[in-house]
């Protein structure tokens, strides 16, 4: 988060939440409709759904935005998950655990019932940015669309599906409406036997799911001339939109607790967003020692799942690495500035957490969650004071030049 706006987004929040509207009219992203009930309907030659590597176990979705709601109470969510062609009007559907569309799906699914969803596909970054907020920031029943009409400065507008009872984001390029079925499930590589999903986050290939819910899609409808919104898990793009979120959580939760001595959180790229975030610290009296590390244990509560945290002071430019790496070779002892939180429940995306990588992983999905403490000790800070170079005089060797 640039240095500028480091309290926007949990701003945002708190203060200026802007309620969805409904699209009066016809909605941009039904100016074409396709019924599944047409016999030429084919997902997979209806829109262009990419395959990126030949491990892949077929052509993803990899950017559309779920939209449902819990089916007792009527509260609504959107996140991205990821979905797998599987058929011409089927797609599978990994929800990572603890998601809010996975309790209502499994409410749903409790009842017998299908749970209608829609997929919005090709929007604004303000609305791709919002829906990666998670808990505790967002809580259960939380929708993020308000989130995004903050960020944008209006209310997202949503349209009303024409085959399911849900919304859809009106200015979406596409959108594709369906239901997810009770108690029916697919293995995700049926079309490739691959053993693999596609790539995630980390760099990886995943792993195939051997049972994922299934979307029966009803209908696609797209603007005229649609443009279909992709991205790889690997790289800034996520990193662009997850990272903030991860970024806002953290700063939110440890300036509640002690406020004015996190300066900044950036959540690292080499994490994907998710896994590393790097802290700047301000202590201003002695008993501020030992605070920096409270604020990386709020930082794993405000977001579980963090891996990494990486303590700097504020005279650290968090946003190069060199000059964090910098801290760390000289700021840093391994055996006393070395916390470790062993056997926690993080990301399960993350390869290295398993018993066949290290034996006192207990169980698959637990990590070792580490603080790195690169700030210096308040009584020395004096002796740690960084160079200060004179300034440059420009105008000595450039006389004509203006800044």
């Amino acid at each position: 988060m640039s240095p500028n706006c480091k309290f926007e987004c949990s701003y945002f929040i708190s203060e200026f939440l802007f309620e969805f509207t409904i699209k009066q009219g016809t909605p941009e992203c039904q100016e074409v409709v396709h019924l599944a009930s047409d016999p030429d309907f084919d997902l997979r030659t209806l829109l262009p759904a990419p395959t990126n590597t030949i491990e892949d176990a077929g052509p993803y979705f990899t950017m559309g935005l779920c939209y449902a709601s819990d089916p007792e109470t009527g509260e609504s969510d959107v996140t991205i998950h990821r979905l797998c062609v599987q058929g011409k009007d089927e797609l599978s559907m990994w929800l990572t655990p603890g998601r809010h569309i996975d309790a209502f799906r499994q409410k749903a699914e409790a009842m017998g019932k299908p749970l209608p969803i829609s997929i919005s596909i090709g929007v604004d970054p303000a609305v791709e940015m919002a829906i990666c907020f998670e808990p505790p920031t967002t809580p259960l029943g939380y929708d993020e669309l308000g989130i995004a009409g903050a960020l944008r400065g209006r209310a997202v507008e949503m349209a009303k599906c024409l085959t399911i009872n849900e919304r859809a984001i009106a200015h979406a390029e596409v959108v594709i409406e369906g239901e997810l079925l009770p108690d029916v499930r697919v293995r995700e590589d049926q079309n490739s036997d691959t053993g693999k999903s596609m790539p995630e986050f980390p760099g990886y290939t995943g792993d195939a799911k051997p049972a994922l819910p299934v979307i029966k899609v009803k209908a696609v409808t797209h603007r005229k001339n649609p443009i279909l919104r992709t991205t790889m898990g690997p790289g800034e793009e996520h990193v662009n939109m997850a990272g903030i979120p991860t970024e806002a959580s953290i700063l939110e939760m440890v300036e509640r607790a002690m406020p004015g001595r996190l300066q900044n959180v950036f959540a690292h790229t080499s994490g994907g967003g998710k896994l590393l975030a790097v802290m700047q610290f301000k202590k201003t009296a002695p008993v501020d020692e030992g605070r920096q590390r409270q604020a990386a244990i709020l930082a794993f509560a405000a977001f579980p799942e963090l891996k990494h945290v990486i303590l700097v002071d504020e005279d650290v430019d968090i946003f190069d690495t060199d000059d964090v790496l910098w801290a760390m070779q000289t700021r840093y002892q391994g055996d006393i500035d070395t916390l470790f939180i062993p056997g926690v429940r993080c990301h399960p995306l993350d390869p290295s957490q398993t018993p066949e990588f290290s034996s006192r992983l207990i169980a698959e999905g637990t990590s070792c969650k580490t603080i790195f403490d690169c700030t210096v000790p308040f009584k020395l800070k004096p002796e740690f004071e960084r160079c200060k170079f004179k300034e440059v005089d420009v105008k000595r060797f450039l006389p004509d030049f203006e800044p």
